[in-house]
C-alpha cells in the first residue's frame, strides 16, 4: 500500500472536560490561519498563467531518401526547416486576469527560429479564441521570432493554444513578462510536465490535514458553543435580484445550522420589494413581519420601513468578448446609452451593432445606480428590440433590448454578440463570454470602492416594517447578515461588508 493509500483517525474526547477549552480552540484558530493563508498566498489569490510545450518537433520524413523531395508550404511559400510548435497557456491561478495586469508585455520567444504562421485553437472559452486570433491578425504581435500575448481579459479557468509554423533549425520556447496588480500581483509560469506523484503526494496530505482539522474545529464549535442567533418560522427574502445569488448562499448557510428556520428567496427587484412589503403592512402587518425587502439604494421614504446597511455592491459595466473592447471612459459610456455611438468599430472594437442589454425600470435598483452614477440622471433610450438580437424598430438608430432580472441580463450578454449591460460584479465573473470593462482606467475591485476611484457601486439596505420582533426569525436573520460568519460569503460574491468600510460610506 502506498503512502497515501490508507490513513487511521482515533480521536478521544472523552477527556475534554479537563481541558482549557480556550486553548484548545485558540490552538485549531491558529492551524486553521496559517493554512488559510497558506492557501491564500499560494493557491487562491495568486495571478498564475501557465503555459506547457505540447509539441515541439521538426517536419520532415524519416528516413531520408534521394527518392523522395520533401518540402512544406504555407500561404505558397517554402518554409526552410521546418517546425512546429503547439503551446497551451492556462489561467491556472485564483483571480481574473485583466488587460491592465500585464504591465510588461508577455512574450513567448523561440530562438533561431522564425514564426511562418500562427493559429489559436481549442480555446475555452471559444469567444477568447477568436478575439486573440482577431488581434494577432489585424496587429503587430508577431515580432520573428518572438509572440506577443495580446493584452486580454483571461478569467480563472480560461485556456488556449497557439499552433505555430516555424523555420530555422533552432529548438525551445522561452518566455518574458510579468503580471501585476490585485492584491497579490502574479507570474507567468512554465510547467514542463504534469504535476508529478510527489507534488499530489504533499497537496493530498496538506488537503487532509486541512479536512481533519476542520472537523475537530466543527464538533468543537457545534458541541460546546452552539449558535446563539438562531431563531425558528418561516421568512421569506424579495427584492433586489442583483444580490438574490449572494441571499441564497446566506440563507444555506444560516439554515445549516438553525435547521427550524424555513428561508425562501423570492427577487422581484429592489423598489418592487420595498413597494410588496409596504402593501403586505397595510393588508396584514403579521405577515409582513416574515419579509425582509433588499433593496440596491435606500428606499422610497416611508415612515414605517426600517431599513439596515449590509454591504456595498460593486456594480460593473459588462460586454460580451466579441466586441474585441474592454476599456470605456464615462463620456462613451453616456454616448453609446444617448445613441451617439452605436457600433464596437467606433470605439476601436469589431466592426459589430452596439446592442444594448437592460433591466427592466423603473424598479431596478442597479438600473437606477447606473443612471444615477454612470450617466449622470440620464434615462437610457427607448426599447428597439424583443429578443435583443434583432432590432424591431426600423427608425431607431440604437440597439436596446430590456430583461427582467439580472441573471438573464446576464445570460444575454453571454450568448449575443456586441452586447453590453451592467450587472453586480460578483455575478458578472460567472460567464465565461462575460467580460468587465474598467471605467475611466479603474477596474471594478473592492479597493477602488474603499479608495474612492471607482464610482459604479451602492449601498445595500434590508429593509423590514417597523422593528422586527425580539427572538424573531426577522431579527436573528438581519443579526447573521450583519455577523463575522456572514462576512466571507458576501466578499466572495463582490459585496464588501459595511463594518470593514469608513462609517461614511453605509450611513
Amino acid at each position: 500500500m502506498n503512502a497515501v493509500g490508507a490513513m487511521s483517525l482515533a480521536v478521544d474526547f472523552s477527556g475534554l472536560g479537563d481541558i482549557n477549552l480556550e486553548t484548545v480552540i485558540a490552538a485549531i484558530a491558529l492551524i486553521g490561519t496559517v493554512i488559510v493563508w497558506l492557501v491564500d498566498r499560494y493557491f487562491l489569490r495568486r495571478k498564475r498563467l501557465v503555459y506547457r510545450v505540447q509539441v515541439d518537433a521538426p517536419i520532415g520524413v524519416f528516413p531520408s531518401s534521394h527518392m523522395v523531395d520533401v518540402e512544406v508550404r504555407y500561404q505558397g511559400a517554402v518554409v526552410p526547416d521546418p517546425s512546429i510548435v503547439l503551446l497551451r497557456v492556462d489561467n491556472a491561478g485564483g483571480m481574473d486576469i485583466e488587460p491592465h495586469h500585464m504591465h510588461e508585455k508577455v512574450s513567448f520567444a523561440f530562438p533561431d527560429r522564425k514564426i511562418v504562421g500562427l493559429e489559436v485553437t481549442e480555446a475555452k472559452p471559444e469567444a477568447l479564441g477568436q478575439m486573440l486570433q482577431r488581434q494577432l491578425d489585424s496587429e503587430n504581435f508577431i515580432e520573428t521570432s518572438k509572440l506577443i500575448l495580446p493584452r486580454t481579459a483571461i478569467n480563472r479557468g480560461d485556456s488556449f493554444k497557439f499552433l505555430l509554423v516555424l523555420s530555422g533549425r533552432g529548438d525551445g520556447v522561452t518566455h518574458s513578462g510579468y503580471l501585476a496588480g490585485g492584491s497579490a500581483g502574479g507570474g507567468v509560469y512554465h510547467e514542463p510536465r504534469p504535476r508529478g506523484p510527489g507534488r499530489r503526494t504533499l497537496m493530498f496530505g496538506a488537503l487532509s490535514l486541512l479536512l481533519v482539522g476542520a472537523l475537530v474545529a466543527l464538533f468543537v464549535v457545534d458541541v460546546l458553543q452552539p449558535p446563539d442567533n438562531c431563531a425558528s418560522g418561516r421568512l421569506q427574502i424579495i427584492g433586489s435580484t442583483a444580490v438574490e445569488p449572494t441571499m441564497k448562499e446566506l440563507r444555506s448557510a444560516y439554515a445549516a445550522e438553525c435547521t427550524q428556520a424555513d428561508i425562501t428567496i423570492a427577487a422581484n427587484g429592489s423598489r418592487s420589494g420595498t413597494r410588496a412589503l409596504n402593501e403586505t403592512a397595510t393588508r396584514d402587518p403579521a405577515a409582513a413581519g416574515q419579509l425582509i425587502a433588499m433593496s440596491d439604494g435606500p428606499a422610497e421614504d416611508s415612515p414605517d420601513l426600517r431599513g439596515r446597511s449590509i454591504a456595498v455592491v460593486v456594480f460593473a459595466v459588462v460586454l460580451n468578448r466579441s466586441t474585441d473592447v474592454t476599456a470605456l471612459t464615462v463620456t462613451q459610456l453616456r454616448d453609446i446609452y444617448a445613441g451617439r455611438l452605436t457600433n464596437w468599430k467606433q470605439l476601436g472594437g469589431r466592426d459589430l451593432p452596439i446592442r444594448m442589454v437592460s433591466r427592466v425600470g423603473p424598479d431596478s435598483g442597479s438600473r437606477r445606480t447606473f443612471r444615477d452614477k454612470v450617466l449622470a440622471g440620464d434615462q437610457e433610450l427607448g426599447i428597439s428590440s424583443d429578443d435583443c438580437r434583432t432590432k424591431d424598430d426600423p427608425v431607431a438608430k440604437h440597439h436596446r433590448c430590456e430583461v427582467g432580472t439580472t441573471e438573464e441580463l446576464l445570460s444575454r450578454l453571454n450568448d449575443i454578440e456586441g452586447a453590453i449591460g451592467y450587472a453586480e460584479l460578483g455575478g458578472s465573473r460567472k460567464y465565461p463570454v462575460v467580460t468587465v470593462a474598467s471605467i475611466d482606467g479603474v477596474v471594478p475591485d473592492a479597493s477602488k470602492v474603499a479608495d474612492r476611484s471607482y464610482r459604479f457601486w451602492e449601498v445595500e439596505h434590508a429593509y423590514t416594517y417597523k422593528a422586527p420582533g425580539q427572538d424573531s426569525l426577522q431579527e436573528a436573520f438581519l443579526d447573521y447578515l450583519g455577523s463575522m460568519q456572514a462576512r466571507p460569503i458576501l466578499a466572495r460574491d463582490g459585496l464588501v461588508p459595511c463594518p470593514e468600510l469608513p462609517s461614511a460610506f453605509c450611513g
